[in-house]
């Protein structure tokens, strides 16, 4: 029978299918519907025939994929510009600029500290790839400290085979191969810049001496160098002497961390490069950018891996967007994951329950039900609150940790999940135990 509506025929897959059955998989060419929407102006009326009318590979033509490119979603992907970090990257071209014109009169050596995803990585690597567009030849290396090894010779055995292109000869020492590092750097006659990622990783080691001697080495004099070494903070900086401290120097070159605005924008500019028009909208985004800047103490790489799972799990589904149960979906797939409105909806008790185990695991990423009952014990008395009996406390606890709100870790310990921010909760508990004074 022939459609009596005239214009292009888009079709899309029914919700009409039997939930448990094999009609319900997604590619059921005999059991589902297929629902015809004619594309005419000021028309509502749409007709439902079956899908093997249509052949798979028809079918699959008709069905849009989400994503342009999920490659600008990957956490890994430098894109042509970094949002909200120009003066770093200001401040880094400006350190580098003598060394790349062959004129520095000294090695230079920058610290880069800030919290994991605020764009320290991805400044270097977009700083050496504007330097090659821009002509200006120079050996690069980028070296993941807690990758390379555990030994000075590991880790100048990876620089050496970034620098040579060659694997390092066993024969030699570590000092030994060091100086043949920088004996290829002379040779080869090009500035280099030198990159050292979690380097607070081997401040706790033995391995601090290697960057000591790094650092210090006199044939480093000879090359136009420049030796960055980033880090999530500066306390690193106190596990070394006076001369470990001296030898890297005081330029460093801070990344705070973003605020929920600046997440959203860094989300909105990734999802333009990788989405096809509408297919996120701004307020998944938000919600999003609101979570990691709440529950993922702002770790913009988190927040994209999300965004990306997220996307693949709309395209399974064949949604024709993605949104927040998507990003939710996403979540519960790569962590422990309690959502704010999960958060909203315990009892007064339950939050303060919930308050006092963050509390109590300030200083170890656990802590003992007996030192959660004292601090639920204290805050209770703060704000006026009848204390909760021992065994109704157990029952609050063991609520928290079916809900996934708290970890068991072993006996008579418990663990906050780390997707909680205590002053999340505590914004959010304020608003309860007000409520529970009004009336």
């Amino acid at each position: 029978m022939r459609s009596p509506y005239k214009g292009p025929i888009v079709a899309r897959r029914s919700l009409f299918t039997h939930p448990g059955t094999a009609s319900s998989s997604p590619w059921c060419w005999e059991a589902a519907l297929l629902r015809v929407f004619p594309q005419r102006e000021n028309t509502f009326s749409n007709v439902s025939i079956p899908v093997s009318l249509f052949s798979p590979k028809e079918l699959l033509k008709r069905v849009s994929s989400l994503l342009i490119d999920r490659e600008k979603l990957s956490s890994r992907y430098v894109p042509p510009k970094l949002p909200y970090r120009d003066e770093q990257l200001a401040i880094l071209k400006s350190f580098l600029s003598d060394v790349m014109r062959g004129e520095a009169a000294s090695p230079r050596v920058a610290v880069l500290v800030g919290p994991t995803g605020t764009g320290k990585t991805s400044s270097v690597m977009l700083l050496h790839r504007t330097l090659m567009e821009e002509g200006r030849e120079h050996a690069f290396a980028h070296i993941n400290m807690r990758m390379a090894g555990d030994t000075p010779f590991q880790l100048f055995a990876a620089l050496y085979e970034s620098v040579a292109g060659a694997p390092a000869s066993r024969s030699l020492s570590a000092y030994e191969l060091l100086k043949e590092i920088f004996s290829v750097l002379k040779r080869e006659g090009v500035p280099a810049l030198l990159v050292f990622d979690e380097v607070e990783f081997h401040a706790k080691r033995a391995l601090r001496s290697a960057i000591y001697t790094l650092t210090r080495l006199h044939e480093l004099q000879l090359v136009q160098a420049a030796l960055v070494f980033i880090a999530r903070n500066m306390d690193w900086l106190k596990l070394l002497d006076p001369a470990e401290r001296s030898s890297l120097g005081n330029f460093i070159v801070r990344y705070p961390p973003y605020s929920k605005e600046q997440l959203l924008g860094i989300l909105a500019y990734r999802a333009q490069e990788a989405f096809k028009s509408g297919a996120v909208g701004h307020d998944v985004l938000s919600w999003l950018a609101e979570y990691t800047h709440a529950y993922m103490q702002g770790d913009v790489r988190r927040a994209l891996d999300t965004l990306l799972l997220a996307a693949l799990l709309a395209e399974q589904e064949e949604a024709p967007r993605v949104d927040v149960r998507h990003i939710v979906a996403a979540l519960k797939q790569t962590e422990v994951f309690v959502a704010p409105a999960d958060v909203e909806r315990l009892t007064v008790y339950e939050k303060l329950t919930l308050y006092a185990a963050l509390r109590a695991s300030k200083v170890n990423p656990y802590a003992r039900l007996s030192e959660v009952r004292e601090e639920l014990l204290s805050l209770a008395e703060q704000l006026g609150l009848e204390p909760p009996s021992q065994e109704e406390f157990e029952d609050i606890v063991q609520r928290l940790v079916d809900m996934g709100a708290l970890l068991a870790e072993g006996p008579a310990r418990i663990a906050p999940a780390p997707t909680l921010n205590a002053e999340a909760v505590a914004s959010i508990l304020k608003d309860s135990v007000r409520k529970v004074h009004v009336r």
